[in-house]
């Protein structure tokens, strides 16, 4: 399978168990100039902004560099300003580490 269609599995698997928690899925590979968000989520006051890295070897390379931090923090900003229902809302970043045949792991507030 190639890395693209892992990487969308991935997203999907992730999805679905913030959904099994409780959280309310509002987009799914949310891009704009600024950047890319690969799930946002959101449950009571709280805007789940979540990176997925899926991971087809156990080597674990840079998960997320602070670059990508960056442009994913630039995004969020832009989806909440274009969102003003969200602008209270506390921010979250997560960061969810999928590999096969193990149950993910997901970091909250990564950064």
């Amino acid at each position: 399978m190639n890395n693209y269609y892992f990487g969308i599995i991935a997203e999907y698997i992730i999805s679905f168990l913030y959904a099994m928690k409780c959280y309310s899925i509002l987009e799914r590979r949310y891009k704009n100039y600024l950047g890319e968000i690969d799930i946002i989520c959101v449950r009571g006051n709280t805007l789940v902004f979540l990176e997925v890295k899926a991971r087809s070897s156990r080597i674990d390379d840079i998960l997320c560099t602070p670059n990508q931090q960056r442009r994913i923090k630039n995004a969020a900003t832009l989806f909440v300003q274009k969102n003003p229902i969200y602008k209270d809302f506390d921010l979250r970043f997560d960061l969810a580490i999928f590999r096969p045949f193990k149950w993910p792991q997901i970091i909250e507030n990564a950064w």
